[in-house]
């Protein structure tokens, strides 16, 4: 019998592969198409969920502008004023709506803010403190933790808890050292509140403010070095 060439067998094995295939398809073509109608069901599932979760990211943002500004026009209002209890009504309502979404997100956050800033205002200190709280260990890699853990401190003090509010200033300058906006005025009311217990200690921070920021021009520097000049 004669020998086929290299060619032909090639194309006999081709065609075998093609015929198998064909059986194959032939054989589970239903369940190729229940897959196929899976995986493009899980592809439209996720596209559908990315639009809505980008649509409710779009929502909550126009609600913390809302906010926002429902807060700047009522910080403009005269306490006398008529409409002014109401205001304030409407904003602690949906100040309170929106962190409900949670404080780890900035919308809910700032939201929270907003709250702590209206209970210091009303000197309810320990429900600031505790809001403040809240937003600084919700957002520990924002501007954010910085505002709240500066305005607790504050909150502290204005409660009479100067030894804890003394704290937080020194556990802010040894998270953030010189980074952060607020560092030099964390370092001044650290060395302020060691004043009364130990003089020798609150005037070392104070030097260390002088050499940190005195070059900067740093208006706690200033203060620090006056300070150092009456206690001594």
């Amino acid at each position: 019998m004669a020998k086929k060439n290299d060619k032909e067998v090639q194309l006999t094995a081709a065609e075998k592969l093609v015929n198998k295939t064909n059986g194959w398809l032939s054989k589970h073509g239903k369940l190729l198409t229940i897959i196929v109608s899976a995986v493009v069901a899980v592809i439209v599932i996720a596209s559908i969920v990315s639009v809505v979760v980008n649509t409710s990211n779009n929502k909550t943002y126009e609600k913390l502008d809302a906010l926002t500004a429902q807060y700047s026009e009522y910080t403009t209002m005269d306490s006398d004023a008529e409409g002014y209890d109401s205001a304030k009504t409407a904003l602690v309502s949906d100040a309170e709506a929106l962190m409900a979404k949670s404080v780890k997100k900035y919308p809910g956050a700032k939201a929270a803010m907003i709250l702590a800033d209206l209970a210091y205002e009303d000197g309810d200190y320990s429900k600031a403190i505790e809001l403040y709280k809240k937003v600084a260990d919700g957002q520990k890699k924002t501007f954010l933790r910085e505002v709240a853990l500066m305005s607790m401190a504050a909150a502290l003090e204005e409660n009479g808890d100067k030894n804890s509010a003394k704290d937080v200033y020194n556990a802010f300058f040894d998270e953030y050292g010189l980074d952060s906006f607020y560092s030099s005025r964390a370092l001044f009311n650290a060395a302020r509140l060691t004043e009364d217990t130990d003089k020798a200690l609150a005037i070392s921070i104070y030097e260390q403010l002088v050499g940190e920021f005195g070059d900067y021009g740093s208006e706690y520097a200033k203060l620090a070095q006056s300070r150092i000049a009456q206690l001594n």
